[in-house]
């Protein structure tokens, strides 16, 4: 069964006309009449009562009708439904983060995705600069979130925003009564840090040199999360970013000011992997990662 003959039945069952509905076709009256008639043959059933005033749809005819509408306008859809399929993003997306700023990122990240573009399946990894950039290199993740711009030519990368580093301390510590520390202040102090090249320490590290100071680092911890259980315990002190200690200040578990004399700002950047042209799905979730803002940042 052809579906023009549908749509040729519905225009004649609209018009209660051969006639007319031939003029809205574009064609005959005798070639409707012809084209009904062998419909009414395939179907083995009659459509329409033809008389003097035109044509009356039958009881078959108005059981036909719904029926005739559904599958033309399912027909119509499918080039709009082709359409939708090839624009809407689907696929993996492999999103490395620094642990600094994962929170509340990626929980954003997740749920705009899931809300927006379903067929967008998210794998996230943590990891310090220098392993996200090894990943990309290597091709095992699509996009990352690091402080540094990443070197080379395989990768694209566009800056997202800064945020001023904090030294964190226990709750309560009384050298960090104020909501601000002077850099001299905070390069005394017993220090719990990432290892070298980590982006916050290499910050100031060049901070100190300007100021001819050596930072009293007592102890080296890769891991963002041991070293706010340490420093919560009392005693020591580390730097970070805003998001990565906002929770636990706002639970009274740590205490946090910003780093002046000078203010101290760690520039976030998105790189995308250069191993490959990145596809729709990567791409709607690079511009989700660009559009995202945390407290306190600056573009």
């Amino acid at each position: 069964m052809e579906l023009d003959a549908l749509r040729l039945f519905l225009h004649v069952a609209a018009t209660g006309s051969f006639s007319r509905a031939a003029a809205l076709m574009g064609t005959t009256q005798p070639a409707v009449s012809k084209r009904i008639g062998a419909l009414e043959q395939e179907l083995a059933a009659r459509l329409f009562e033809r008389t003097g005033r035109g044509a009356h749809l039958t009881d078959a005819g108005r059981v036909l009708v719904p029926r005739a509408e559904a599958l033309t306008a399912e027909a119509a859809g499918l080039a709009d439904y082709l359409t939708r399929e090839r624009n809407t993003p689907k696929g993996t997306v492999r999103f490395a983060v620094q642990p600094s700023i994962g929170w509340p990122l990626v929980g954003d990240l997740i749920a705009t995705v899931a809300a927006r573009y379903p067929g967008i399946r998210l794998q996230v990894a943590e990891g310090t600069t220098r392993q996200i950039e090894e990943w990309l290199a290597d091709g095992r993740v699509d996009l990352g979130v690091i402080s540094t711009a990443p070197p080379g030519s395989r990768t694209e990368a566009s800056r997202l925003f800064t945020l001023p580093l904090l030294v964190v301390s226990g709750a309560g510590d009384l050298e960090l009564r104020r909501p601000t520390l002077p850099f001299v202040r905070l390069a005394g102090l017993p220090m719990v840090i990432a290892t070298m090249p980590n982006g916050g320490r290499v910050l100031i590290e060049e901070e100190a040199r300007r100021h001819g100071l050596a930072l009293n680092v007592v102890l080296e911890v890769n891991s963002i999360h041991l070293i706010k259980r340490l420093v919560a315990r009392g005693g020591l002190y580390t730097i970070a970013s805003p998001p990565a200690v906002a929770a636990e200040v706002a639970a009274g578990e740590l205490a946090a000011a910003r780093i002046v004399q000078p203010v101290i700002r760690q520039t976030f950047h998105l790189a995308i992997g250069g191993r490959r042209q990145p596809g729709a799905a990567v791409t709607t979730v690079a511009e989700l990662v660009r559009a995202f803002r945390p407290a306190a940042a600056k573009a």
